[in-house]
């Protein structure tokens, strides 16, 4: 008869030192000495008075069973109790602080060591404590509450890793622990946990092949290409393959996405864009400068190497500003693990910044995607194309994001992507997306991956609703646009607080808000995108033009827009834009040149249908709408032949020819006060027996503004309820507010 396993309830104190890899680096031997010492003058003797055992011990952790919840529990205070006596003549950076985790559960004997999910939930329990806390369960508390003089103050339902449901946690205070937990202990912060072997290295440092020297670890502020954030700032530079096998490189780039990301996801930390990081892979830069280049204090960098179903990771985390290394680990493990240890990595950076972690923020860094290697790899292949940000590469991301979900279906991200590249067609109208596809079909194919997304709470999910609400309303209803300009500031919000430096968030609500009539507001978030992002797409300097625009500094919008096609001569989104800026600050010749550079070798019936046809990613709402027209009216201005100027147009106005009339007045309205000359022309207009001939006159007169004064007489006289009257009403407003 096969035995049965020995199982019994039991209380559990779960225990780890704060900061272990630190301390080790610091003074390797003082530590592993202070260490024995205070498990031999302090754990062994209070716990034994208590009736308690060492079940299993790991260097900088124990694991401690008690016959009861009170016995832990006196055990556990009286432990942080006396550490703190012995910690107060000692350096704060240098102090051995527990952290503990408390609970009652059903254990398994193995040998001396024990096993359940008793531990597993006091191991969880530990890892929620401040440095030299205590975090109880309920089931602690049950048996120990009016038992113990403590109090237990409920912290809320904590989701922890590999526990089903959510777990009723407190913590435990006293008189004389509580205000040191929250003083003296804040310095001391790190965990990390994996089923690997682990390597602390030498201050030092050594990854890979290579040594750094600490003068390639200082960086000079003064150097630095940006000021430094107010929060700790922190860039990642992409681990590199340390292996001749190129296979391996969409997995290594994934985890240093993922390790951006994750990062980006901690409201107390500055943290650059994956966009930019991946844009100093391939380039001779060691970490002093990458901080420069960057304008960042803490950088983490390393290498990854597969072997088989095994992985190897160096990691280290370097403070530019003393060129100091403040942490640096070397992780073996197998390749199902990989994932786990990357969230391990960024919560361990946290702790050694001094960054505190709210519930969300680590439930989000915990929660991992995909737990399948070919899925995160072909999501990686759609991703790198993705960011190219063009037509073709856009394209080409299609089938990799397929092939993740198909590898992956409850993979989120891939389904989100895949919803993304079928509605950049539809909001950069110059894509075509696919060869013999129109429009509906675009956004048919958004609306079926879109629905996949009901349920997500990320911040690429609430970007794409913002998207969504400002690209996709009720155009047809004022109130139905005023409602998705509302709910997209509403989306981009969620974003920017579940992942606040994602600089995607940060331009959506950019343009939320300049689209609503609030572009000092949404230049603010443009900008802060660009920090996030130095190496940022063109379409963020198009947001930034048109916050300058619609702020009437057209100048500065222009400056903006050329400095950024110098920059990205291909940047195909900019030209109409630009082309409209330049025509509007009087640069004809430069702003048709645009036009010619934007639509190659097309003739002019072609030019003027795309003209005619396009209409720009920002659309103002409500009273700022004027400036869809101004915009629209610079770019039909922009592709007027050189040969057309006012003096032409005048002679046009003169023609008996209705239509020639109708034209020529329209695009004298293009050429605003600078078609004051026509004026006496276009007051003899509003005498045309064509309704159509009165209605373009009137417009004219309109945008000609003050110096249209003249015609008032001719316009009150016009303005009745008829189609062209109407106009003339416009008008009279029009002239009288550009005088006022």
């Amino acid at each position: 008869m096969e035995s049965r396993p020995n199982r019994r309830l039991a209380a559990i104190l779960a225990a780890d030192i704060a900061g272990y890899s630190r301390l080790v680096g610091l003074d390797e031997e003082g530590t592993i000495d202070k260490l024995r010492r205070i498990r031999a003058e302090v754990i062994e003797p209070l716990i034994a008075g208590y009736s308690g055992r060492i079940a299993n011990t790991a260097g900088d952790s124990f694991l401690i069973e008690f016959p009861s919840a009170v016995d832990a529990v006196r055990a556990a205070v009286e432990i942080q109790t006396e550490l703190l006596k012995r910690n107060s003549d000692t350096e704060p950076d240098r102090a051995i602080v527990f952290r503990i985790g408390l609970n009652v559960g059903d254990v398994v004997s193995n040998a001396d060591d024990i096993l359940g999910d008793g531990v597993n939930v006091a191991a969880r329990l530990e890892a929620l404590a401040e440095p030299g806390g205590i975090i109880a369960s309920q089931a602690i508390v049950g048996y120990a509450r009016n038992k113990v003089p403590f109090a237990f103050t409920p912290i809320g339902p904590q989701s922890v890793k590999n526990i089903a449901d959510p777990i009723e946690a407190f913590r435990v205070e006293t008189d004389a622990l509580t205000p040191a937990v929250k003083q003296k202990t804040k310095k001391a912060l790190h965990l990390m946990k994996l089923a690997a072997i682990l390597i602390v290295l030498g201050a030092a440092g050594y990854i890979g092949t290579k040594t750094w020297e600490k003068g390639q670890l200082r960086a000079s502020e003064a150097q630095m290409a940006y000021p430094l954030p107010d929060l700790p700032s922190i860039a990642v530079l992409p681990l590199t393959n340390f292996t001749s096998d190129a296979s391996n490189k969409m997995l290594i780039d994934g985890v240093s996405e993922d390790l951006i990301t994750d990062l980006s996801r901690i409201s107390g930390l500055f943290v650059i864009a994956g966009n930019t990081s991946f844009a100093f892979r391939d380039r001779d830069i060691d970490v002093a400068g990458f901080a420069e280049k960057l304008g960042v204090r803490y950088v983490v960098d390393g290498s990854l190497r597969r072997s088989g179903e095994g992985f190897r990771v160096n990691i280290r985390l370097t403070d530019t500003l003393n060129g100091r290394l403040i942490w640096a680990e070397r992780f073996d493990g197998e390749i199902d693990e990989i994932f786990d240890l990357q969230n391990n990595i960024v919560l361990a950076i946290a702790h050694e910044l001094d960054v505190p972690l709210d519930t969300e923020s680590r439930i989000a860094i915990e929660n991992i995607e995909t737990e399948k290697i070919e899925a995160r790899e072909a999501f990686q292949r759609g991703w790198e194309l993705y960011s190219r940000f063009n037509e073709q590469d856009n394209q080409a991301a299609i089938p990799h994001f397929e092939r993740a979900v198909e590898l992956d279906p409850n993979y989120a991200r891939a389904w989100a992507m895949l919803a993304m590249v079928h509605l950049r067609p539809h909001i950069f109208h110059h894509w075509s997306g696919f060869a013999n596809a129109d429009e509906q079909m675009h956004i048919g194919l958004f609306y079926k991956y879109y629905r996949e997304l009901t349920h997500q709470d990320t911040s690429l999910i609430h970007v794409i609703r913002a998207i969504v609400a400002l690209n996709l309303p009720d155009w047809d209803s004022a109130e139905g646009v005023s409602r998705g300009t509302e709910e997209a500031r509403q989306e981009a919000a969620k974003a920017i607080a579940l992942q606040p430096s994602d600089p995607e968030s940060h331009l959506t609500m950019g343009w939320a808000l300049i689209a609503g009539g609030e572009p000092e507001e949404g230049l603010a978030f443009v900008q802060a995108a660009m920090r996030l992002d130095p190496e940022y797409p063109s379409h963020y300097a198009l947001f930034q033009g048109a916050a300058l625009f619609a702020m009437n500094d057209l100048t500065g919008s222009e400056a903006v827009i050329m400095s950024e096609l110098d920059r990205n001569p291909q940047a195909v989104e900019l030209m109409p834009f630009a082309a409209s800026i330049l025509a509007l600050n009087g640069d004809r010749n430069a702003a048709r040149a645009m036009i010619e550079r934007w639509q190659k070798g097309e003739n002019e019936s072609v030019l003027d249908e795309v003209v005619r046809e396009y209409f720009f990613i920002v659309r103002w709402i409500g009273e700022h709408q004027h400036l869809n027209t101004r915009l629209k009216n610079g770019l039909q201005l922009a592709a007027l032949p050189p040969s057309t100027t006012v003096a032409s147009l005048k002679a046009d106005l003169m023609r008996g020819d209705a239509k020639e009339q109708r034209d020529a007045a329209q695009s004298l309205a293009l050429f605003g006060a600078d078609a004051a000359p026509a004026v006496p022309e276009l007051i003899m207009l509003l005498g045309s027996p064509s309704v159509f001939v009165r209605k373009e006159a009137a417009i004219a007169l309109g945008e000609i503004g003050e110096q249209a004064s003249p015609a008032l007489p001719a316009l009150e006289a016009n303005a009745d309820g008829s189609l062209s009257g109407r106009f003339a009403a416009r008008a009279i407003e029009q002239i009288r507010g550009a005088s006022q």
